[in-house]
């Protein structure tokens, strides 16, 4: 009986299994019966290729039948009726066994292993041996958009694309054939597989990936945490196989909380060895396509206003005014985005600030839960708070300092969107001259936004006042009412399917900038020529990420201090060079803009007292900003003090605000050398 068990187990185990145990198995058997029936092959008989006229009837009364009558009999039945009476019956079962093993078995066998790799390949189980290809870790609605713009850089056009994914691969496969074309679905490699599983990851073959995104799978709950830990599994991987080359690792976080975090803070040391760590975040990605960018690519190019409009100069009467109705995840990015760019030179010369305010129904518990976020940034800013359901009247919020420095303010209004006092207030500040309004609805549901965009005061609409309206998936119906001249400044953003835009990871102008600051420096001046690829990349890779983050947004802010002074991007010719006084008034408002993004990073202001102990010895400068996250620095344009160098903390704005022409026209230089 358990002979019988073993037999029966044995074989469904390994007909189960792979393919080549199938065939062992089978190969196994035919050597078996083989051995046994030529054992037991009759001790007379004769087979018809070895009778001939030579030989005596003695001789063929006594012949055996060899190894290869055997084979013939196996393999072809019609040689039964060739033999002699006596060899029939023996014949009869080599041929019956014959039919069985190899017409039966053999190609059941065959059809059993195509059947079972069809199989294993819509599973996603199949495994191959990638490399320099594109992992794509995780499912999510902006995967298919991600697909489509890999297949259109050039530097990726002979990657493979391999998906990994808990998902059902044929739903995964159904969804992709939907919205990817021919060529596209051909590239890509759908794999079943947890994305925390170091056995998982190494039949991916990470440690040979060109690109990695972990993106991390739709309605994931805790999917930031898995995320990381992806992260050190790569990192583990990578150190296991000695790669040499840090892979491009670009990692979704779902939260700007958890995003925050990792602007500030450096992943360890032995990870960044082999991983070069790049996080994203699904709604600033979208602020920055919409306030930095100013495009969007969803059926067609969406083109966005500035916030500036054309620009804001330093005689300007004018300021922007950005409302945010609703205190989303979406509405609090833009206002983050918003305050690191909308910096102007009119505010030294006529005080005018960028005003930002928010619109809802929560605004008192969301209030203080964002001014508690970046508490140091309101010590300094102006804000305000009015209930509208209440008395209607904007109360000043309290703050720890009296110093009037920061370029931005602030309010908060509790109420409806949909109410009278709101849609009054939104009617009077579309007719006010002096006010670039921009209003952006971030609903977390597409149709409440959609019906308040359409519906906003007449005032909005015949001033042409850029109205953002947050949609989920598609478009298509904004797209159709801006053919109407009442909605054509409606514009629609934050749809999941168009969410990563590849050409925004180019760092290029914030490695320059990097660059220029490192070497104004180490030698007092600005470089007359910068250098190779290879050696940004080398000192950017050794700064530290709230450094990087610092230049990210330094550049991202040149546009708009461009347009200050008459100079708008992109420039088909190459750009002039700064005046003095351009430089200096671009150095202020670059000062201005730092001070903002210093406090947004979590930096204070220097007491009074650590003040006083920084200019008796400014080495403690850096030991406070490091330890205490005081900043000696953030403090008024004019008011600027020297640094341990002996130089006056200003020459660092004009040094990267007069290297600006250099900047842009060596990037306009490779471009065109790209294209030729």
């Amino acid at each position: 009986m358990r002979l019988w068990k073993w037999l029966k187990l044995g074989f469904d185990q390994t007909f189960s299994g792979a393919w080549w145990k199938q065939l062992l198995w089978l190969t196994s058997v035919i050597v078996f019966f083989f051995a046994g029936m030529y054992i037991l092959r009759p001790q007379v008989g004769i087979s018809p290729q070895t009778e001939n006229v030579f030989t005596s009837p003695a001789e063929q009364e006594t012949q055996k039948l060899n190894f290869w009558d055997l084979v013939e009999l196996f393999i072809d039945p019609g040689g039964f009726a060739n033999q002699k009476e006596v060899n029939r019956p023996y014949a009869l079962l080599v041929v019956l066994a014959g039919m069985l093993l190899l017409t039966g078995i053999l190609i059941s066998v065959f059809s059993n292993m195509l059947e079972r790799r069809v199989e294993r390949f819509r599973k996603g189980d199949s495994h191959y041996a990638f490399s320099n290809h594109i992992i794509i870790l995780g499912i999510d609605d902006m995967v298919p958009y991600l697909i489509q713009q890999l297949r259109r850089n050039a530097e990726y056009k002979k990657c493979d694309i391999v998906v990994l994914t808990v998902e059902d691969t044929e739903q995964v496969r159904l969804k992709f054939h939907a919205e990817l074309n021919r060529k596209e679905e051909r590239r890509l490699v759908i794999l079943h597989g947890r994305r925390d599983s170091k056995e998982e990851l190494k039949k991916a073959r990470v440690h040979k990936a060109e690109k990695l995104f972990i993106l991390g799978e739709a309605n994931e709950y805790d999917r930031d945490s898995l995320n990381i830990d992806c992260v050190k599994r790569v990192a583990e991987i990578c150190e296991q196989t000695k790669r040499k080359k840090p892979l491009c690792c670009h990692v979704l976080f779902e939260y700007q909380g958890t995003f925050s975090v990792f602007q500030v803070s450096d992943i360890s040391q032995q990870i960044k060895q082999y991983i070069e760590f790049t996080p994203f975040n699904f709604y600033e990605i979208w602020a920055r396509r919409v306030l930095v960018k100013c495009s969007a690519e969803s059926n067609g190019t969406i083109h966005y206003f500035p916030l500036d409009r054309g620009g804001i100069s330093e005689n300007s009467e004018n300021y922007v005014h950005l409302v945010i109705i609703g205190m989303t995840r979406m509405g609090i990015a833009l206002a983050i985005e918003a305050a690191h760019i909308a910096h102007f030179p009119n505010f030294k010369t006529h005080r005018k600030k960028t005003r930002i305010t928010f619109i809802d129904r929560e605004a008192r518990r969301e209030m203080d839960f964002f001014m508690g976020r970046y508490r140091h940034l309101f010590d300094l800013s102006e804000a305000r708070f009015m209930d509208c359901e209440q008395d209607k009247t904007f109360h000043p919020c309290p703050r720890t300092s009296t110093a009037d420095f920061i370029d931005l303010e602030w309010d908060f209004i509790q109420g409806r969107a949909e109410s009278e006092p709101v849609q009054t207030l939104l009617g009077q500040w579309s007719g006010e001259k002096d006010k670039l309004l921009t209003i952006a609805i971030c609903f977390n549901f597409p149709h409440t936004s959609l019906a308040l965009g359409l519906y906003l005061p007449d005032a909005v609409y015949a001033h042409q006042v850029p109205v953002l309206i947050r949609q989920e998936t598609s478009d298509t119906i904004l797209q159709i009412v801006n053919s109407s001249i009442k909605y054509q400044a409606l514009r629609p953003f934050g749809m999941v399917n168009r969410c990563y835009d590849l050409t925004m990871e180019n760092l290029y102008l914030p490695k320059y900038i990097n660059y220029v600051y490192d070497y104004f420096y180490q030698h007092g001046v600005n470089p007359p020529d910068l250098p190779s690829e290879k050696e940004l990349t080398e000192k950017w890779n050794k700064l530290r990420v709230v450094k990087q983050w610092s230049n990210i947004y330094n550049a991202s802010s040149i546009a708009t201090k461009l347009r200050s002074i008459g100079i708008a991007l992109p420039m088909k010719d190459r750009m002039r060079e700064l005046t003095p006084h351009e430089i200096v008034i671009l150095a202020e408002v670059e000062h201005n803009r730092w001070n903002v993004e210093e406090l947004l990073m979590g930096y204070r202001i220097v007491t009074p007292e650590e003040e006083k102990e920084i200019e008796k010895n400014i080495e403690l400068k850096n030991v406070y900003k490091e330890k205490r996250t005081a900043h000696y620095d953030i403090r008024p344009y004019e008011d600027l003090r020297s640094d341990e160098s002996g130089r006056c903390a200003n020459v660092y704005d004009i040094s990267i605000t007069s290297a600006i022409p250099l900047i842009l026209n060596h990037i306009h230089t490779q471009t065109d050398q790209v294209e030729d």
